[in-house]
């Protein structure tokens, strides 16, 4: 396994979707929490598991993996000792945003 590490934007989306949705029905920001704890602990132990994204200038792959019942991917990168989460990025708006965060 490897150790994930959110990085500074991703984890305030983290916070930010996790609030959105339960301002919208009790529990259902839980729900999400519960499903990025998911994937994290998938990419841990399976890191080559994400689809990789095209067309991504970085050393080694960029990958992606949806969450199972969120319109959300977790996007991330592998570094020899450990997984860098990228973005929480909707699956639908502002596609590639988070390809800046690449430097």
């Amino acid at each position: 396994m490897k150790p994930v590490r959110p990085n500074y934007d991703a984890e305030a989306e983290f916070r930010q979707n996790i609030q959105w949705y339960e301002a919208e029905s009790a529990g259902l920001g839980d729900r999400l929490w519960s499903e990025i704890q998911a994937a994290i602990s998938l990419i841990s132990t399976h890191p080559s598991i994400g689809e990789v994204v095209r067309g991504v200038r970085h050393p080694g792959p960029v990958r992606r993996i949806p969450l199972r019942r969120f319109p959300f991917f977790l996007v991330y990168r592998e570094y020899t000792d450990h997984l860098e989460v990228v973005a929480l990025a909707h699956t639908s708006r502002k596609p590639n945003y988070w390809r800046g965060r690449l430097t």
